[in-house]
């Protein structure tokens, strides 16, 4: 992934690049990811069509999905949001999605 411009951007990056980490069918997912000044750490879990809740395979998501989430880290240092530590990231078959900040 290239630099991105826009938070819309890095969400679309993260939810494609989450969404093909999952083998098998998906109703909901949820990305975590912890950012500090060293690191970004990532954890999540998804809900499966038959209702079991599995955890994510974040050693599937390319290393561009963490400079992705400290771009967006960047973009909001001078906006209202800026100061978070934690984003959690859902993503719902229906393509809703939200973005909370911690």
């Amino acid at each position: 992934m290239e630099t991105t411009q826009s938070p819309a951007e890095i969400y679309d990056h993260v939810f494609d690049a989450v969404m093909m980490s999952i083998d098998g069918d998906w109703i909901e997912i949820h990305l975590q990811a912890d950012v500090d000044d060293q690191s970004v750490g990532l954890k999540g879990d998804y809900r499966t069509a038959e209702g079991e809740t599995l955890d994510l395979d974040v050693r599937k998501l390319d290393y561009s999905v963490s400079r992705a989430i400290r771009d967006l880290s960047r973009i909001m240092a001078d906006t209202e949001k800026s100061g978070w530590t934690k984003a959690v990231f859902l993503l719902k078959r229906s393509g809703e999605y939200a973005v909370h900040f911690e």
